[in-house]
């Protein structure tokens, strides 16, 4: 990425056995770890390979979009 680096808030959770971040605005950009620092670690890497991701496909427009409740 070029220029001023893209900043995302992240909301980290206590679950059982560790911790949990996600991407607010990105759903599906999860970490877990034993530690709130690792699962923030890991969902950082998450951001790393959404940004790859997103150059390897610029153009890519889903075919279908739901939302759905649990």
């Amino acid at each position: 990425m070029e220029g001023k680096p893209t900043r995302y808030r992240i909301c980290v959770h206590r679950a059982r056995g560790g911790y949990y971040a996600r991407v607010v605005d990105l759903p599906g950009c999860v970490g877990h770890g034993v530690t709130a620092v690792e699962s923030i670690e890991k969902v950082r890497a998450a951001l790393k390979t959404f940004h790859v991701v997103a150059e390897l496909y610029p153009r890519d427009t889903p075919v279908l979009t739901l939302e759905i409740g649990a």
